[in-house]
């Protein structure tokens, strides 16, 4: 007698990105079409669908938040069904929620199933993976940014216009806005005189009826200040700290600028600029929470201590010599560090997710040349019926338009999709690559790139008499895990489960 086979309830998620996707038509029903088929292969009952179009880089997506409602409101669902990694979450907020619900999650197109009762190893390895699609998407603003860096180095202002300019919509430059710049120019004119102090000023804006671009609210003694001080009414500006030459119109000339700044300067206040040493910043005293400084001791020695600031007693931490402070650093710069070895093997573990991506790009090239090639066809054969005087020319008039709109979407379509984007494994290799040399590019490096390496891979560490407690950023909490645990392979973690397991 055969014995009937058991089905285990699941739901099924599928998401894309952005509506665009979802106006294509296609990502969204392929996903659901490869997870029902493998529902049914799997001998699996998909009691619920949710679907998301839109992005996923903030926490609070509809249906992901619908889908953890019906999961902790159905005990007996304990398994999602997803295309892959970047389709469930691609922030450790989602991840801990799922995980705290002990689900077991398959991932189809990478053919991996993660449930409460995985191998450390294989939970180590999608960490890695989940820290790495989060470095993917923070890599998609770095490159914004570096695009509005390039775009300033040219002499255009990369953002939204300032008070007194419109943004040009089709050149993507600014230029003078005709009611506001006349008036930003009257500003300086009149504070130039000597005769007008700010708050009178601020007056005056609201006598002439300027207004601040952003809610048409009226202007403050604070707007004031920014917009006689901003350059970039003589003809320069100011992004990321670096000064550029404008390509843009002033509305002002230079000298009347220098007059103005010559007047802001009538009561200079004192600044004592606090000396800059190496590592202030980066630490705090793990005994009382205080930030940890530093200062120069006898000309030549710099130490650093807690600042014990409002504490009402005096902290027992120690001080410590910069160039003992420096080694031990260089300690947790090294527990980064990974072999060779580790790294073809977490890059091995990535290349699944790239190759779908790939496939799928390839796939939907496919698919739009099979649409412009079915519209020439038509096309064709249309006007061999114009010329032989089966259609009339009104009629080929109006479908040849047609056909070459929708042409013309096609092209803009294939375009799209094949663009050069950033590879999730460009962004991979980055952090990998660093990981293999940390030690010796820490070591090798001046303090102000020690620094900045430091402020890479750490977002705490407290100080405790000669001891340092590293908090490290994601992905390399992730390295210095496994470099700890050394369940880097699957293998390695099968020769530590106890006989029998």
């Amino acid at each position: 007698m055969k014995h009937a086979i058991t089905s285990t309830i699941a739901v099924l998620y599928a998401r894309v990105s952005s509506k665009d996707q979802e106006r294509e038509g296609f990502s969204i029903p392929a996903q659901q079409k490869l997870l029902r088929a493998y529902a049914q292969e799997h001998h699996l009952t998909v009691a619920r669908e949710f679907v998301d179009v839109e992005t996923a880089k903030q926490a609070g997506r509809v249906s992901f938040g619908e889908l953890i409602a019906y999961l902790k409101a159905t005990p007996t669902c304990r398994t999602i069904l997803v295309e892959k990694t970047d389709r469930l979450y691609r922030n450790f907020r989602d991840y801990v929620t799922l995980e705290d619900l002990r689900v077991t999650i398959h991932f189809v197109k990478e053919h991996a199933v993660l449930s409460p009762d995985s191998r450390s190893s294989d939970k180590l390895m999608h960490d890695i993976k989940v820290a790495m699609a989060r470095n993917y998407s923070n890599n998609l603003s770095e490159e914004a940014r570096k695009g509005m860096r390039e775009k300033a180095e040219q002499g255009h202002w990369p953002s939204v216009a300032p008070i007194g300019y419109v943004n040009n919509l089709s050149t993507h430059r600014i230029e003078p806005d005709p009611i506001r710049g006349p008036l930003v120019a009257e500003l300086f004119r009149l504070y130039a005189t000597g005769e007008y102090s700010l708050k009178a000023l601020v007056a005056r804006c609201h006598a002439i009826g300027l207004t601040h671009w952003r809610g048409n609210r009226r202007l403050i003694k604070s707007d004031m200040y920014r917009i006689l001080q901003n350059p970039i009414y003589y003809g320069e500006f100011l992004w990321l700290d670096q000064r550029y030459q404008g390509s843009h119109q002033p509305l002002i000339a230079r000298p009347m600028f220098d007059q103005v700044q010559t007047l802001l300067r009538r009561k200079p206040r004192h600044r004592y600029p606090k000396q800059r040493h190496a590592f202030m910043g980066l630490l705090t005293c793990a005994r009382c929470g205080c930030a940890i400084t530093a200062e120069r001791k006898k000309g030549r020695y710099v130490y650093y201590h807690c600042t014990n600031v409002g504490r009402g007693s005096e902290c027992e931490n120690t001080y410590i010599r910069e160039e003992k402070l420096s080694s031990l650093l260089a300690d947790v710069i090294k527990s980064i560090q990974i072999t060779p070895q580790i790294d073809a093997d977490i890059a091995g573990a990535m290349s699944p997710s790239e190759n779908a991506a790939v496939r799928t790009r390839q796939e939907s090239v496919r698919q739009l040349d099979q649409r412009r090639s079915a519209v020439l066809m038509k096309q064709d054969r249309a006007y061999e019926d114009f010329l032989e005087g089966r259609l009339s020319e009104a009629f080929w008039t109006r479908k040849s338009n047609t056909w070459e709109a929708e042409l013309h979407t096609i092209e803009s379509q294939r375009a799209r999709v094949e663009a050069p984007t950033t590879s999730m494994i460009a962004t991979a290799e980055k952090i990998l690559e660093l990981a293999k040399h940390a030690e010796f590019l820490y070591k090798s490096q001046d303090p102000a790139e020690q620094r900045r390496l430091l402020e890479t891979v750490l977002s705490d560490c407290t100080f405790d008499r000669g001891t340092l407690t590293p908090t490290y950023t994601s992905p390399f909490d992730l390295l210095v895990k496994g470099n700890q645990t050394r369940n880097w392979r699957a293998q390695q973690d099968s020769n530590l489960r106890p006989p029998g397991s």
